[in-house]
């Protein structure tokens, strides 16, 4: 007689005459004949817990009107979920829930419950917009075991409405110390030498020097980086602009020298691997990239999917609020640095008056919101005396050879702004002359 362990569902061990190892079998409809798959193993026991695992796999458990989070969730993810690209996110979304609510029921989890879960990662640190999304994840799973098992009942779900009566981001500005934080964060090496935290570092930057949102950094290409003309283009040809504006706006110092580091590692990177990132060609000195599909910041050498990095980021770095505080914060540095509303107003994307035609060459001008990317170059100048990784802009030793396109089109850049620290940075003849140097 088979013992009852021996069994889950339609699955069931069997060990033939003749085989070393026990099998778990099944009835196959299709070919109506008996299947089987080896577990590797002469051990029962270790035999049952192979069977357990492939029933789990296998097979949707069948639930009545309530069930359990934990078994829904697991078999949410088991089935389905961890073959998605946003496995990890759903992942996180799942152990947020289980830390709070436990080993609760689908029916426990009451408005009030979810206010908790909602209370609890705003603690974190957690952006109102990932919030969203563990919430939206937990209910998935739901919604997706409900669909084979129409009993289930699914508690009603908390809308925007319900707790985002005032958006913890709004007006809301980092100090120097969180910014520094931050960058730090980035600039610290990771535990697990798998991973790596230059997409971080590269997001920081860009985001302190272009005041632009999340999702046109991630979405930014080399080919619409410029450092001969010292401009970065964030709408791509042919997007229509939205009332979230993506300008063209000018590159400051230290954000022209990392973009010339990054791209420098990204073509050599792109030589070992063979990836979509072609050296510089003759007579473009400081045009960045030809194509398309090379994203600026990338984990590697694949573009970000989402902005959770940053709430992991913020997280590392002790810092509460998401990436928009970033824009909120460059914005007031520019109004208590004295930069007129109407350069500042362009940077940040604000709809800008004139004809189309002007507005259309309007980059193009030397003196195209020069007094902002002087007053950016002091945010990062401000920011730098706390950072455990110097800006490019800032290293005095290994920098490139006077003679690379991109260091002169930075400290050409520089020259014209009458920025003398900066530009000694880039030009070590300048520096000797004037007595600064790397002291």
């Amino acid at each position: 007689m088979q013992d009852e362990r021996d069994r889950v569902g339609r699955f069931f061990l069997k060990r033939y005459n003749s085989a070393k190892y026990w099998y778990i079998c099944w009835y196959d409809p299709k070919t109506r004949q008996t299947a089987g798959v080896s577990t590797g193993t002469a051990d029962r026991d270790a035999a049952r817990q192979a069977l357990l695992d492939h029933a789990l796999r296998h097979e949707r458990p069948t639930v009545g009107a309530d069930a359990q989070l934990a078994e829904v969730l697991q078999a949410y993810y088991i089935h389905y979920a961890q073959h998605l690209p946003s496995a990890p996110a759903q992942r996180a979304a799942q152990r947020d829930a289980l830390d709070l609510w436990g080993d609760a029921n689908v029916s426990a989890l009451t408005r009030n419950k979810q206010l908790e879960l909602v209370t609890a990662l705003r603690e974190r640190g957690l952006s109102d917009w990932t919030i969203d999304g563990r919430l939206n994840r937990i209910w998935a799973a739901m919604s997706w075991c409900k669909r084979d098992n129409k009993d289930l009942v699914i508690p009603e779900q908390i809308t925007a409405e319900d707790w985002k009566p005032v958006l913890v981001d709004r007006d809301r500005t980092f100090s120097l110390e969180e910014l520094a934080a931050l960058f730090n964060a980035a600039a610290a090496r990771p535990e697990n030498e798998r991973y790596t935290r230059e997409h971080w570092w590269r997001f920081l930057v860009l985001a302190v020097g272009t005041a632009s949102r999340e999702a046109a950094l991630r979405e930014l290409t080399w080919d619409r980086v410029d450092l001969r003309l010292g401009r970065i283009q964030l709408n791509p040809e042919g997007r229509r602009q939205t009332k979230k504006r993506r300008p063209t706006i000018v590159i400051a110092p230290t954000l022209a020298a990392e973009l010339a580091a990054w791209r420098e590692e990204d073509v050599a990177a792109g030589a070992a691997t063979h990836a979509k990132v072609p050296p510089r060609p003759p007579g473009a000195a400081g045009t960045l990239g030809t194509r398309g599909e090379a994203h600026v910041i990338t984990y590697y050498g694949k573009p970000l999917a989402t902005r959770e990095f940053f709430d992991l980021l913020a997280e590392k770095a002790g810092v509460s609020g998401g990436p928009n505080v970033i824009r909120h914060t460059v914005r007031t540095w520019l109004a208590e640095d004295g930069v007129p509303d109407s350069e500042a107003d362009v940077f940040m994307g604000h709809r800008e008056e004139g004809s189309p035609t002007g507005r259309r060459y309007k980059h193009r001008r030397p003196e195209y919101l020069r007094n902002v990317a002087d007053s950016i170059e002091g945010l990062y100048e401000a920011v730098a005396g706390l950072l455990t990784r110097s800006f490019k802009s800032h290293v005095t030793v290994d920098q490139p050879a006077p003679d690379d396109p991109h260091v002169r089109a930075a400290a050409a850049m520089a020259r014209r702004r009458g920025e003398t620290r900066v530009c000694n940075f880039f030009d070590p003849v300048a520096a000797e002359d004037s007595g600064a140097g790397g002291e």
